[in-house]
């Protein structure tokens, strides 16, 4: 308790004597810049108690100079100002009226704030840059004789003469000796770099002065340079083109030593072949005015040939030479754009494609050929084999300029000859049948008969009697090979009867190993041999079943069965019975039992 009174009395005590000397205790009267701070209260705000100013509490408030050291720019953070207490420049308490900001102006070192002055800026008073009108901050422009808040870029302080058609980039055209003429300005890095007699011209010459908003302006962008005529008259009136650069260069407008490098494609008459090596003056009159010069062949068209060469021909073959020649070579004859139609021979089909010396043997291509028969020009492919008295029907008879084959020789001209073409016949390429082994065509002497052209497939199978003389046709129509119904089976010893009559022939003339397209002789008249007995062996007589006693060919049933002469004749109810009831299958092999041998009434009926 002793304690915390001392304590006590000691903080009163000492609270009073501060109070008493705060008159005598007080520096002096702080700047008018500062004089917002006045006031034992507000001492801490840049004072820190027991030490000197602090620096960090003067850029606490000066944000403005913090954010340039922290970006190491402008004066405070250069080499003679880094690393110094704020009060060893800007010392307060000296009075209202103190100036903290005192520099020997005609002495001080502008690079130090990285911006060194060169040229007329070295040449200036320091107020005509740093004023507020240059500033574009608001709160730096209300501070009275700043030295900062100004930009580095030109148009800061300076009027944008160019109006902002140009780059902000001032520096690389102008210096700060003078704003004309632009020295470092070069105008080969622009996109119309100054060549010849362009080099000489004066620059208001191309770029014209004016008046734009009310001030003086002259015109460096925009300035129109894709054509000649952009500056220049065009002295031939539009009629060669826009294009000047194709004749003309910057050295001489005179001179025509470019005229190589006009584009004569572009006309209505370009240049090809021999015509792109004709030096100019060969065509045209070079001694008329600008108006005219190159206009004396207007119209000239790419065929119109006989406008500037004579005609060798005189006239024989009409004006169209390119239907014959072309610009390479007068000699060299182009003969695939001939209208041949206009001759008395239009050349169709293959003949379209022959190359005219094949025809045209002699040197000239007007002699007159025969061309009435194909045999003018063609050999007989064929040998004489259609002569008739020793002369050859002309080949158009068969064939067209198409092409040699297909023949358009047709069934019905075929239906006049010794074999006429029916059935499958008519659909038989006539490879087939008139083409060689050894790959020629024979026309004459090469059969009537079916054996001529096909294989006998049933010799050795069928006797001669039937199709004597290898008569295919005995059973066989040219409409199929299949349809065999035209042979008499009557013939044989096996008349085909009922349902045989309708069973198909392979039915019976089974295909084996020993027999590929049937078996005809050997065969037995057997049902059995055929069909599967289903009775077994209960009606064989002499080891053979004779089906017949019992069927028929019209169906299965057996109308010939007569149960009145079986040993056990139907009578009475026996007569209205099924058969099943009493013809039963056998409990070994399946087969209905037929022959009975007791006929006990008990064996039946229980």
């Amino acid at each position: 308790m002793r304690i915390i009174t001392r304590r006590y009395i000691f903080s009163t005590a000492l609270l009073l004597f501060t109070w008493g000397l705060a008159a005598q205790l007080s520096p002096g009267k702080l700047s008018r810049a500062h004089s917002n701070l006045e006031g034992m209260s507000n001492c801490t705000q840049c004072h820190t108690l027991g030490e000197k100013v602090s620096n960090q509490k003067c850029l606490d408030c000066h944000t403005e100079i913090k954010s340039l050291i922290n970006q190491k720019a402008g004066y405070h953070a250069s080499r003679n100002v880094v690393g110094k207490e704020c009060a060893s420049c800007h010392s307060e308490h000296h009075g209202l009226n103190f100036e903290m900001v005192r520099f020997d102006e005609d002495n001080f070192d502008h690079k130090l704030t990285g911006y060194p002055l060169t040229g007329a800026h070295q040449r200036i008073d320091c107020r005509d840059c740093h004023k507020p009108d240059y500033i574009s901050s608001a709160e730096l422009r209300k501070r009275p004789d700043t030295y900062l808040g100004l930009d580095q870029a030109c148009k800061s302080c300076h009027e944008d003469y160019h109006q902002r058609t140009l780059s902000n980039q001032c520096a690389q055209c102008h210096t700060t000796e003078s704003f004309a003429p632009a020295t470092k300005f070069n105008h080969s890095s622009t996109d119309f770099p100054l060549l010849g007699k362009h080099a000489d011209v004066s620059c208001v010459d191309c770029h014209k002065k004016e008046t734009r908003n009310g001030k003086d302006f002259q015109v460096f962008a925009g300035v129109p340079f894709a054509n000649c005529n952009s500056c220049h008259q065009d002295p031939h009136n539009s009629q060669l083109g826009p294009d000047c650069k194709q004749c003309h260069n910057e050295q001489s407008f005179s001179s025509l030593t470019t005229l190589r490098r006009f584009n004569h494609n572009k006309t209505n008459f370009p240049l090809r072949g021999a015509h792109q090596q004709v030096n100019c003056a060969e065509c045209h009159n070079m001694s008329l005015s600008p108006q005219q010069l190159f206009q004396d062949r207007l119209g000239v068209q790419t065929n119109d040939c006989n406008r500037c060469h004579e005609d060798v021909h005189e006239g024989r073959f009409g004006l169209q030479c390119v239907d014959c020649h072309n610009e390479k070579s007068f000699t060299q004859v182009e003969t695939k754009t001939f209208n041949h139609n206009l001759t008395d021979f239009p050349l169709q089909g293959k003949h379209q494609s022959v190359d005219c010396r094949k025809c045209h043997t002699a040197d000239s291509f007007t002699e007159p050929l025969p061309h009435n028969t194909c045999a003018t020009c063609h050999t007989d492919y064929h040998e004489g084999q259609f002569a008739v008295n020793a002369v050859s029907p002309d080949c158009a008879s068969c064939h067209t300029v198409d092409g040699f084959a297909p023949s358009t020789f047709s069934l019905e001209q075929h239906a006049a000859t010794a074999f006429p073409l029916t059935g499958a016949h008519t659909a038989t390429p006539c490879i087939a049948c008139h083409l060689q082994e050894d790959n020629r065509w024979q026309f004459r002497n090469i059969g009537k008969r079916c054996v001529d052209c096909h294989d006998d497939i049933h010799a050795g199978e069928i006797s001669e009697r039937f199709y004597p003389a290898q008569d295919c046709e005995r059973c066989h129509s040219t409409e199929s090979w299949q349809e065999q119904s035209r042979f008499d089976h009557s013939l044989t010893a096996f008349v085909l009867q009922g349902v045989h009559k309708q069973t198909n022939c392979a039915a019976c003339h089974k295909k084996d190993e020993g027999h590929p397209y049937g078996q005809f002789v050997g065969l037995t008249q057997q049902c059995a041999d055929c069909h599967e007995n289903t009775h077994g062996r209960q009606f064989e007589i002499g080891g053979q079943t004779d089906c017949q006693r019992c069927h028929q060919f019209d169906d299965w049933t057996a109308p010939n069965f007569d149960h009145a002469k079986t040993r056990f004749p139907l009578e009475g109810k026996h007569a209205k019975v099924d058969c099943a009831a009493c013809h039963k299958p056998s409990p070994d092999t399946e087969i209905i039992i037929y022959k009975i041998e007791r006929f006990e009434c008990r064996d039946c009926h229980g």
